[in-house]
């Protein structure tokens, strides 16, 4: 029988964040999945060991199919990060996993959150947003050739999120959604604000793909709506600046770095001195220079 994954990814840079959500599944909804799926570029062997003896979880290297797209709009280039995009990798898992919940690293998860692996009547779980519209930039409006076939879609219905959301392998046409969001990333590129979930919110409008929908207010709570959410929310999600690694205050997500800590697992780089930071940028330009034996 197919297993079942909870599945996040990003950057060197945070992969303790990573380690503190491991821990955070672990301690709040152990039954949620049969093992963790990190999309990394580059994690330590040893600090993999540690991950993995907090839950058991499976490393996949991703590689970008879009290195070669030099047009990107500015927000992903200098805010964002095109590691975005390996959720639509999640697509893929579809080969291997039943059900496969991606989750944002950046969220803190209050109390269990098993249901999620439930099906319902469709194929897979979002959290809905208002329009498409929103997640292009303005070009998209007035700079109509940005996107030559902006008429095949509709700028104002409903778009997805995806910072939480949840496919079943029943989804017929996975491997389609997956072949559609990588041609039209590079295609888009320069219109996209909220970039991967502009191309998903357009691939599954034109693809008729139904979703259920996830309670915002229970799987997306930002730090200003803990109270107004108190007793329906079950992750909190510090969207935007500050994390909770850079200046958020979050009591739960510090008990689970400070573990983490003294599992003997690595500092965030946001939470280096400033000497620390000047080694590690010489250490990572002479492993650049001479390989992985710096």
């Amino acid at each position: 029988m197919k297993k079942t994954a909870i599945v996040t990814g990003g950057t060197s840079n945070q992969y303790p964040a990573m380690a503190v959500l491991a821990l955070n599944i672990a301690d709040k909804c152990t039954n949620i999945a049969d093992e963790l799926v990190i999309f990394y570029d580059d994690i330590p062997l040893e600090q993999q060991k540690l991950i993995n003896s907090i839950f058991p979880t499976r490393f996949i290297k991703y590689e970008s199919p879009f290195s070669h797209v030099d047009n990107f709009s500015e927000v992903i280039q200098n805010y964002f990060s095109p590691f975005l995009f390996c959720k639509y990798e999640c697509f893929r898992l579809l080969d291997e996993y039943q059900t496969v919940i991606w989750i944002d690293y950046d969220m803190v998860i209050t109390q269990d959150i098993s249901e999620l692996k439930e099906k319902n009547k469709a194929d897979a779980k979002f959290i809905s947003s208002k329009f498409l519209g929103q997640k292009f930039n303005d070009k998209v409006f007035w700079d109509q050739n940005c996107i030559e076939d902006i008429h095949n879609f509709d700028l104002l219905k409903p778009a997805i999120t995806c910072c939480i959301f949840v496919l079943f392998d029943s989804l017929k046409n996975f491997h389609q959604i997956y072949d559609e969001c990588i041609r039209l990333t590079p295609r888009y590129a320069a219109a996209l604000y909220l970039p991967e979930e502009a191309v998903l919110s357009v691939v599954l409008q034109q693809l008729n793909v139904e979703t259920d929908e996830l309670d915002n207010a229970k799987y997306n709570t930002t730090p200003k709506e803990i109270e107004v959410n108190k007793g329906i929310t079950s992750i909190i999600h510090s969207i935007g600046q500050p994390k909770f690694w850079n200046g958020l205050y979050n009591e739960q997500w510090e008990s689970y770095y400070k573990k983490w800590l003294e599992m003997g697992g690595a500092k965030h780089i946001n939470r280096y001195t400033k000497i620390e930071k000047l080694l590690l940028r010489i250490k990572r330009k002479l492993k650049k220079m001479f390989g992985k034996k710096c």
